[in-house]
């Protein structure tokens, strides 16, 4: 009786586990935390802390003196007619593994079966890069704790 007990919950982990595995990315990507205004690692990372302060945003001015003064782009943008100014970001290019660490986003390059994995709803784990400017338009796998969700598109 005890070893039935013991065989059964031994199937009911080793279900419960795989089931897990399916359902979930295989292995989220390490990342870094802005906490109490320190950067902290989740896990380990493999890419560099973040360069900028932790905690701070970049400001992106609603006018065009302010947006040229910033060494933005004042203008069209996405589907919208209206101008808007688009600010370069210090860690464009910097690899990055959740938005939080980018001045902007941290987007992937999901290949063309990552692209499938994602439109079936099943999320990937990934790394990516820092946009190189804020706001970003076109359709976007953004990087979120080491995971992409899915696809958006932002016009």
């Amino acid at each position: 009786m005890a070893h039935d007990t013991t065989v059964r919950r031994i199937a009911l982990a080793l279900t419960t586990s795989l089931w897990l595995a399916a359902a979930g990315p295989a292995a989220a990507a390490d990342f870094w935390r802005c906490t109490e205004g320190r950067w902290t690692a989740v896990g380990q990372p493999r890419h560099p802390m973040p360069e900028r302060p932790c905690g701070s945003r970049l400001a992106v001015p609603r006018e065009q003196a302010g947006c040229e003064a910033a060494g933005g782009r004042w203008g069209p943008a996405g589907l919208f007619p209206a101008p808007i100014c688009r600010v370069p970001t210090r860690d464009g290019g910097r690899v990055c593994a959740d938005s939080g660490e980018c001045e902007g986003e941290c987007l992937a390059a999901p290949t063309p079966a990552e692209r499938d994995r994602l439109r079936s709803g099943r999320p990937i784990a990934a790394t990516g890069t820092c946009t190189p400017h804020v706001p970003v338009f076109g359709c976007q796998a953004r990087v979120v704790e080491g995971v992409v969700h899915g696809i958006l598109c932002r016009d």
